[in-house]
């Protein structure tokens, strides 16, 4: 295959990682005036053999291990058939490629279809980017076919706007070597405070990192995370935009987690907790079901036994879903959206998710993807890759603040991350961070408002 052309040039270096969403201002009045007539496809490359085919243009943000089984799958699709060539362009990021595509569409110059994260669709539905799907099932594909919580997410007023593939949640990582030697449980905590009763034996142990620390916190995402914290201690983010982070729930349990790194010195804030786990500088770790091929292959290297586990809860059980699935651009011509979608049953049948589900271990999201063979047999060899399926019916969505509310992932993320990282009186962070939601749910309730109610 030719070298894959990564689109045509946007400049995207003046749009920094907080300013995505203020282009869907543009971009909304973008799409609102044009028609598909008005914008033309990203520049690409379509190998010779390819040449006469519908030829797809479909934006991606995996790389390394995940990006490889993603061409991997676009290949065996392109070669099922002899119609449509799909050609996948890394972009970055979920957040780089929310911002490139915003520019695309104000540039009038699009992709095809392009995969979202659980926030960025969102963003996109807000501002009417996205194709409705429903029209486009047929017996083949159903949307009863996927797992009903995936589906219902993309879901909103009867339309479907965002197609379930990555889909994942966090799971509880944990060195079983490591907790042999403590002499603990071979098992995950049950709950918080059991974990924090474990800490002092867990800092006894010595490996070729030195002192091992108990729970390594993520930099990235943390209020992916902190979804789940939330909701073990029957607090919520919000009531659709009614902002309910600062009741006392929430502030108590803010007040838990910092203590539980300040105080117990039980978890800390990782740069990278997959690296510091897999190095064994700390026994456990927060970690999306998407690393769980990756992590498995880390624990192997570095000769030690990995065990996953539910999230530990508190006064109740907490998880978020989250991950990425597929949108098809609105503006695309009918032609392309419909060949798009051809793309996109490929990916729902049961034989692929679960080939997907094995290469990444991102959830399956077609109920038949749990019986296929092959999946079963790794599931019996490797208990690991059951944990996410066991949990997923206790999983929900977030709470829609994190989700709609234009660049709320990030400061989130930002604020939550000072939390762990600093002397920031618990009650005062939750009441500045819960402030600027309100400020910012405020600009938002309108459009909100036309397209959720």
């Amino acid at each position: 295959m030719s070298k894959i052309n990564t689109g045509h040039k946007i400049n995207t270096s003046r749009f920094g990682r907080r300013t995505a969403l203020g282009l869907l201002g543009a971009a909304t009045a973008g799409v609102a005036a044009g028609c598909s007539d008005d914008y033309r496809q990203v520049d690409g490359a379509v190998p010779a053999k390819y040449t006469k085919r519908q030829h797809l243009v479909a934006w991606h943000s995996f790389s390394s291990a995940t990006g490889e089984a993603l061409v991997k799958m676009v290949d065996a699709f392109n070669s099922s058939q002899s119609e449509i060539f799909v050609e996948p362009q890394y972009q970055g990021s979920y957040e780089e490629t929310q911002q490139k595509l915003s520019a695309a569409i104000i540039a009038r110059q699009i992709p095809d279809l392009t995969v979202l994260s659980e926030v960025t669709w969102r963003a996109m539905h807000l501002a009417d980017a996205l194709e409705p799907l429903e029209g486009y099932f047929d017996d083949e594909l159903k949307p009863e076919d996927y797992i009903e919580q995936f589906i219902t997410e993309g879901t909103v007023k009867d339309h479907v706007w965002w197609l379930p593939f990555a889909r994942s949640t966090p799971l509880f990582y944990f060195n079983r070597s490591v907790y042999a030697k403590a002499g603990l449980p071979d098992r995950a905590p049950k709950t918080w405070d059991e974990f924090a009763e474990w800490a002092p034996e867990i800092r006894g142990v010595k490996t070729a990192a030195g002192q091992v620390m108990p729970l390594a916190l993520d930099g990235g995402y943390s209020a992916w995370y902190f979804q789940g914290n939330m909701w073990q201690w029957n607090a919520r983010y919000s009531d659709g935009l009614d902002i309910l982070l600062d009741s006392p729930e929430g502030i108590a349990a803010a007040t838990w987690m910092a203590d539980f790194v300040h105080k117990k010195k039980a978890g800390y804030l990782s740069a990278k907790s997959s690296i510091d786990f897999g190095n064994q500088a700390a026994s456990a770790a927060l970690m999306s079901t998407a690393s769980l091929a990756q992590t498995t292959e880390l624990a192997t290297a570095s000769k030690f036994d990995l065990g996953t586990g539910f999230m530990p809860e508190h006064e109740s059980f907490g998880c978020p879903t989250g991950g990425s699935g597929w949108g098809i651009m609105a503006n695309a011509p009918t032609a392309r959206k419909q060949a798009a979608f051809q793309f996109l049953k490929f990916l729902g049948k049961p034989e692929n998710s679960a080939t997907w589900t094995m290469a990444t271990g991102y959830l399956p999201i077609v109920k038949k993807a749990q019986q296929d063979p092959r999946l079963v047999e790794l599931v019996a060899k490797d208990p690991n890759f059951s944990t996410s399926l066991k949990q997923l019916p206790k999983t929900k969505t977030q709470d829609l603040a994190r989700l709609v509310i234009p660049d709320a992932s990030n400061f989130m993320d930002d604020a939550f991350e000072t939390l762990y990282s600093s002397n920031i009186a618990p009650e005062r962070f939750v009441g500045q961070l819960a402030k600027k939601m309100r400020r910012k749910a405020e600009l938002l309730e309108e459009n909100y408002r036309a397209h959720y109610e």
